[in-house]
């Protein structure tokens, strides 16, 4: 498969091949970084209103959410805005939009 791509799992299932997947076919680096960011605050803001705390929404995150690896995509320092500043338009959240294999 050509371009670049975005390998995704599940943190309660970490380690288990079976539980990771990948997305291809993007056309640039940043294209797929754009799919790991939103895939990632969809998955943040998913559990948003089960946590009262910041410190709880990250630990559930952590435990329970599913994660996007990604070329120029760093998971903590995004997680830490995503945490910080809720999503506000659906383009934030809306990785299938850009999914390249729709």
């Amino acid at each position: 498969m050509s371009g670049f791509q975005v390998l995704c799992g599940d943190f309660a299932h970490d380690q288990e091949p079976d539980e990771e997947w990948s997305v291809d076919g993007f056309a640039s680096a940043e294209a797929a970084a754009e799919y790991a960011r939103r895939f990632v605050r969809d998955q943040v803001e998913a559990l948003r209103g089960e946590y009262a705390t910041s410190e709880a929404l990250r630990e559930a995150y952590l435990s329970f959410g599913e994660y996007a690896i990604a070329p120029a995509f760093e998971l903590k320092p995004w997680l830490d805005h995503c945490i910080a500043t809720p999503a506000t338009r659906r383009a934030d959240t809306d990785y299938q939009a850009i999914d390249p294999n729709r």
